[in-house]
């Protein structure tokens, strides 16, 4: 049986850590796929969902939640790394956890534990003792970071993650406000006059909701940069709720209390139905964290396009304005997602976009400075112009070194519709590396 000889360059681990991993060029990566599939081959490329390595047999891409494990063998032993030995092994080192976001969760939990939790439960206890507060308080605000600690000592925790945990808690949280609604607010206060009924509903709610998020992050598989856009996608349903009940009502919003019941609740409802929305939407499409970034960030730009062309136009017309927002705002989020459909943004790919929309836009106003320009709408065109110029040109100037794609695998963010991996066959009792192709209509 030929050997496999190979190098490899780990990258991701080098990111996590932001140190500089050079020495690990000369070292060997076995890679153990969910399958049982065993690859050894060279990294020459990986972002936030796939790695593609070269092997004797060619370019292979995997994702990401297809590999179980990984294992780093030194240059000194590859000449004693046969493939009937790799067939024979069982016991493999796993990867390295992503806890990039775990200092997040702990410093989220010791804040809670310092507020929520702190005051909160010297209050419920009816106690107002400043020696017992203070106790509290600093209890509470350790105890958060053991508790945390240990919750996400073997966690698997990326930034997207950590959104979508931070966005459940404040579901949670939130969720008081619809309920209060619907049971009314007299009849609410009437038998939680002093709020403590209030209090310790949200203290419960705020980790139940912290833990249903991270099911559906776990149930639903998600890419870093796909919770990061799912997570996001909470205000923006809010938003839009928002925008439709102003097209309907306008001016004139219904002022009684079943109004209020019904569309409070709906409200709510709709920041909670947007992730699951989103993700029927991104589940397809390979996202990492900088485009998820680069998405919300134009969509902030089409906001600001959209209040822009309001001045421009009559805003009396509340109907009007709250049309031309949405579309605007929407729109940029669409278009956003549709120039980044065939390539994957790097790690800082969307922070340098903002600066370089930033920078267009101090430049175009240094020149009115200059020029003493007068405000007018020729003024609000120009703003518009920079920041959509910066924007775009920007955006294609970073983007550029991510469209040669060098895997054999067309790159396709609807990843989805085809899918390679490798496979060991057995020919004649003698392992066959392979290659196997499936394709899945939608």
């Amino acid at each position: 049986m030929k050997q496999i000889f190979i190098l490899s360059i780990v990258l991701c681990y080098s990111l996590i850590n932001g140190q500089d991993h050079s020495p690990i060029t000369k070292q060997s990566i076995q890679i153990i796929t969910v399958d049982g599939n065993i690859i050894n081959g060279k990294i020459i490329s990986e972002n936030d969902n796939e790695v593609s390595i070269e092997t004797d047999f060619g370019t292979i891409s995997i994702l990401k939640s297809k590999i179980k494990s990984l294992k780093t063998v030194p240059v000194k032993n590859q000449s004693n790394f046969k493939t009937s030995d790799k067939l024979k092994q069982h016991s493999i080192t796993n990867t390295s956890l992503n806890q990039e976001a775990r200092w997040r969760t702990m410093v989220s939990s010791m804040l809670l534990g310092n507020t929520l939790y702190g005051f909160g439960l010297p209050y419920v206890l009816g106690t107002d003792n400043f020696q017992f507060i203070t106790a509290s308080q600093l209890l509470m605000f350790g105890g958060g970071y053991y508790a945390s600690s240990k919750y996400t000592e073997n966690m698997e925790l990326p930034f997207g993650r950590w959104q979508m945990q931070s966005i459940g808690a404040g579901l949670g949280a939130a969720s008081v406000i619809p309920l209060a609604t619907v049971v009314g607010l007299e009849n609410w206060f009437s038998f939680d006059e002093n709020g403590k009924l209030t209090l310790v509903y949200i203290m419960g709610m705020v980790p139940f909701g912290a833990i249903q998020a991270d099911k559906q992050f776990k149930k639903w598989g998600l890419s870093n940069g796909q919770a990061s856009m799912i997570s996001s996608s909470v205000p923006w349903g809010f938003a839009n709720a928002l925008g439709t009940y102003s097209l309907i009502f306008g001016n004139d919003w219904p002022n009684s209390e079943l109004a209020y019941k019904a569309i409070i609740p709906s409200l709510y409802a709709a920041s909670i139905g947007a992730p699951f929305l989103a993700n029927k939407y991104f589940s397809n499409q390979t996202l990492t964290e900088d485009d998820a970034l680069f998405n919300n960030f134009s969509i902030g730009l089409g906001f600001i396009n959209s209040l822009h062309m309001i001045s421009l136009l009559d805003g009396s017309n509340l109907r009007a304005g709250v049309f031309l927002m949405m579309g605007v705002t929407n729109g940029f989020g669409y278009y956003a997602n549709s120039l980044i459909s065939n390539i994957d943004l790097n790690k800082g790919d969307a922070r340098i976009i903002g600066l370089g929309t930033a920078a267009s836009f101090l430049i175009r106003s240094g020149i009115g400075i200059l020029i003493n320009e007068e405000f007018s709408d020729l003024s609000l065109i120009l703003n518009m112009a920079a920041l959509n110029a910066g924007w775009y040109y920007t955006f294609k100037k970073v983007s550029k070194h991510n469209n040669n794609n060098i895997s054999q695998m067309k790159h396709n963010k609807k990843r989805a519709l085809i899918s390679v991996s490798p496979i060991i066959m057995n020919l004649s009792k003698n392992p066959v590396l392979g290659m196997q192709i499936q394709k899945t209509f939608n």
